[in-house]
């Protein structure tokens, strides 16, 4: 007897030995292939229209925000010029709002007499040919005479959006301000989310970020081919980050506050850094090409869909 329960506890450890590592040694291959039966290829449409802001920008720090939700910040106060897509937080067509803030760069009280801010709006009709033509929607220069003695400085515009999609986004999502122990809520999901990114586990991160890549497909307008190269990018053991990077630190959430985005309806995790902040979770890693020390942040937004009680990732 004694025998028979020493093979059955043997067979039974084996067993469990070889789920576990059949679990642990899945491959990227095969779980973007799972990973796929889950996703609906987007339509593809005749005109693929795409909305960019262009930015040009010295000794100012600024953000950049589409239908109140943050699209971009520049915290550095230097010289930047990044093009920055908007189709993002563009959930269908119709009026959209843009807005931006300016803030002095440090040390400074006013923004000064050396701020420089220029904004072009623009968008393509179809964003996939290259020889498709900017169409402008509107310009705007900081008026430095008019600003150089504020502390801060604001301006929205509108403007028309036409694209052949419409997403739900964070439209049917709960009022963030009547869920109780939200900041407890979100500080869960995000060490939930150190966890998986610390560990490795694509499985479980396609998983947790999947209802924001949905959407996400749709207003870029991807096929196939391009979600499966999407998802070998962003493979925790195999992706981009990793071809980049050498020793990736996961770096604790310290010094943190709890951000509602539009109408209440998205929260996110803000930490300071040094002067600046970062959103979401902080990470440490070397630098491949010149072999120094760099940081990055994994951003996520959360929301709470209608019939639910479980916070969600959706930008």
């Amino acid at each position: 007897m004694k025998m028979i329960k020493k093979t059955a506890s043997i067979l039974v450890a084996c067993l469990l030995l070889l789920q576990g590592c059949g679990q642990a040694q899945k491959t990227d291959k095969k779980i973007i292939q799972e990973t796929m039966q889950s996703i609906e290829v987007p339509k593809q449409y005749k005109q693929e229209p795409a909305y960019y802001v262009g930015i040009y920008s010295a000794n100012i720090k600024w953000e950049l925000f589409v239908n109140d939700v943050q699209m971009f910040a520049h915290y550095q106060g230097k010289i930047t010029s990044p093009i920055v897509p908007l189709n993002y937080n563009i959930l269908g067509s119709g009026k959209q709002k843009i807005t931006f803030r300016i803030y002095p760069p440090n040390g400074q009280a006013v923004l000064g007499e050396y701020a420089a801010f220029r904004m072009r709006l623009f968008y393509n009709k179809n964003f996939r040919d290259k020889e498709d033509p900017e169409i402008k929607i509107l310009n705007f220069e900081l008026p430095y005479e008019q600003t150089k003695d504020l502390p801060s400085f604001e301006k929205s515009f509108e403007f028309e959006a036409q694209v052949p999609y419409q997403i739900t986004g964070w439209t049917k999502s709960k009022d963030l301000t009547k869920v109780p122990d939200l900041e407890q809520k979100v500080v869960k999901k995000i060490e939930e989310l150190r966890t998986i990114l610390e560990n490795k586990d694509t499985e479980a991160y396609f998983q947790a970020v999947m209802p924001r890549w949905k959407e996400q497909f749709i207003f870029l307008y991807a096929t196939q081919q391009e979600i499966e190269n999407y998802l070998q990018e962003h493979s925790l053991t195999n992706g981009e980050v990793s071809k980049i990077f050498d020793d990736i630190q996961i770096l604790p959430i310290t010094d943190y506050q709890i951000i509602l985005e539009p109408n209440n309806r998205l929260v996110k995790l803000r930490q300071k850094d040094g002067d600046s902040f970062s959103d979401g979770i902080k990470f440490k890693a070397i630098d491949k090409e010149d072999k120094k020390e760099t940081t990055g942040n994994y951003l996520f937004r959360f929301h709470i869909p209608e019939g639910s009680d479980e916070l969600e990732v959706i930008r």
